[in-house]
């Protein structure tokens, strides 16, 4: 009986499910959002929104048509964020985008000064 169950419920487990992510951080209230958009190489565009938190910091974005989100990590200089294998650094207006298993990069610029909606 006890097998059934567990075989049952990793079959449940196993069911796609399409749904929205909500991710809430219990550590304080959120100190900023800033959205910003960048033009990168070959003309693609990259909207990232950067959320602040006390000690927390996270950039949000789509890679590929896929949501992600990016921890912010030890940076000696500007900020650096990491998703899996792809990390975001960022300096003044300038981010590139690495992704250490294909070894790609992509350069951005911000599109403008002032940060987007």
């Amino acid at each position: 009986m006890r097998f059934t169950l567990t075989a049952l419920t990793c079959s449940a487990l196993a069911l796609p499910v399409a749904a929205e992510t909500t991710v809430n951080l219990s550590h304080g209230a959120v100190d900023s959002i800033e959205t910003l958009t960048y033009t990168c190489d070959a003309a693609a565009s990259l909207r990232v929104q950067y959320v602040n938190a006390g000690e927390n910091a996270l950039a949000l974005t789509n890679i590929n048509g896929t949501p992600r989100i990016f921890v912010n990590v030890v940076s000696g200089s500007g900020a650096r964020y990491v998703s899996d294998a792809d990390t975001l650094s960022t300096k003044g207006t300038t981010a590139l985008l690495e992704n250490q298993m294909d070894e790609t990069e992509v350069l951005c610029e911000q599109s403008s000064d002032m940060p987007q909606e």
